[in-house]
C-alpha cells in the first residue's frame, strides 16, 4: 500500500470513529467536533481517489464535504 492508499484508510477511519462517538454517546451529533471529523475523514478519502478515481465514491465523498460544510456553517451563523 502506498502512503496515498494510507491516507484513504485513514479517513475511514475518521469517519467510522466520529459515527462510532455519537453511537455510544461520547461525542453530540450537533457539536462542530463530529462535523469537522466527517469533513477531515472525507478529504482525506477524496484526495486518495484522486489517484485511484472511483466516481460513486467521489460523489459519496463531495456529498459528505458538502453535509459537513453546511452543518457547520449553520452551527457558526447560530452563535
Amino acid at each position: 500500500m502506498t502512503l496515498i492508499d494510507w491516507l484513504g484508510v485513514l479517513g475511514s477511519l475518521i469517519i467510522a470513529g466520529a459515527y462510532l462517538a455519537v453511537s455510544r454517546g461520547w461525542m453530540a451529533g450537533e457539536r462542530p467536533g463530529f462535523n469537522l471529523l466527517n469533513l477531515t475523514g472525507a478529504a482525506f478519502i477524496l484526495i486518495s481517489l484522486y489517484w485511484r478515481p472511483n466516481v460513486g465514491a467521489i460523489l459519496v465523498e463531495a456529498l459528505w464535504i458538502m453535509i459537513a460544510l453546511q452543518a457547520l456553517a449553520r452551527y457558526f451563523l447560530r452563535r
